[in-house]
């Protein structure tokens, strides 16, 4: 899509700030439109959005959202919700329409649970690791490629929650991934102290030991500062896999010559089980997905695919 392709073209690069083995270049866009809409988490604690089971039986791929109020709402791939049955996340990025009732699709992060624990699903303010993110993105195009449905390979998500949770030295009888964040709370707290969101940026490139990982954009800076603690918890909770006390680093050039090969991607569109379109985005050592939304990017995620 037209939109995308010149997107990359007015995206500018700032100078990289680092926590540990992890380095974070803010990105800014000439003439960005922004939408006007309510984040998840924020729609959530106003009580204007109900996120239930599909069913009082329940359906594991499949949630129901009721947006109460007149705003829409963004939802952001790898969100994730805790509660109802067992704790879910997000398959794709979504934006809802206001005083409507939406079936999103989600993948189960918690294999061991099969109960209610309340009736609607809330936020403890977390989202997917990244490279949980990552095989996500793939597997959802996959799905849209073979069903033109939005769906995850559940089996491989289920795989990667518990190599997560081995490597963070987590133990949870439910398998649940949240328990990642809990016990690595301190040294997440301690590792990202002073990061805030790149100032006057819509979007980051996030590298982990000198190698780029992926990049998120929204339309506005706004959602970025609203949704950078869980942005950048992901992308942070997977640098401590590998943490490295003198890591490489890399400067804006190298990241200005990674996202000119964004600019290549061959994108395939999809209807949104929200407003718009889901583009997804393959292309030389990358995978993504875009929003589209009356022909304007809401949300951009790439991801490195060094074996793709």
């Amino acid at each position: 899509m037209q939109n995308l392709a010149t997107l990359f073209n007015r995206v500018r690069v700032a100078a990289p700030r680092q926590a540990g083995n992890l380095q974070i270049f803010g990105l800014s866009v000439l003439e960005s439109e922004p939408f006007e809409y309510e984040t998840l988490d924020e729609a959530l604690n106003k009580h204007d959005l109900e996120v239930t089971e599909l069913s009082e039986g329940g359906s594991v791929p499949t949630l129901k959202l009721l947006n109460k109020s007149d705003r829409r709402v963004f939802l952001m791939a790898g969100e994730q919700l805790i509660g109802a049955k067992q704790n879910r996340v997000l398959n794709t990025s979504l934006l809802v329409e206001g005083k409507s009732e939406v079936p999103i699709p989600v993948s189960c992060v918690e294999q061991g649970r099969w109960a209610y624990r309340g009736r609607n699903f809330g936020s403890k303010g977390t989202s997917s690791h990244t490279k949980l993110r990552h095989k996500m993105n793939k597997s959802v195009t996959m799905s849209y490629m073979a069903c033109a449905m939005p769906r995850s390979d559940q089996g491989e998500v289920w795989s990667e929650v518990e190599r997560k949770l081995s490597k963070m030295g987590s133990v949870s009888n439910s398998s649940a991934l949240e328990q990642t964040y809990d016990d690595t709370a301190p040294r997440l707290d301690t590792m990202l102290h002073d990061m805030t969101a790149p100032p006057e940026c819509v979007g980051a490139v996030f590298a982990i030991n000198g190698q780029v990982i992926g990049l998120d954009l929204f339309d506005q800076p706004g959602t970025l500062v609203k949704l950078w603690p869980k942005l950048v918890r992901g992308y942070a909770i997977d640098a401590l896999e590998d943490a490295n006390a003198s890591p490489p680093v890399l400067s804006v050039a190298e990241i200005e010559s990674w996202l000119s090969r964004a600019q290549d991607l061959q994108p395939k569109s999809f209807p949104s089980p929200g407003l718009g379109q889901d583009v997804r985005l393959e292309g030389q050592q990358l995978v993504g997905a875009g929003l589209v939304v009356e022909d304007r990017p809401v949300h951009v995620q790439l991801f490195a695919d060094l074996e793709g």
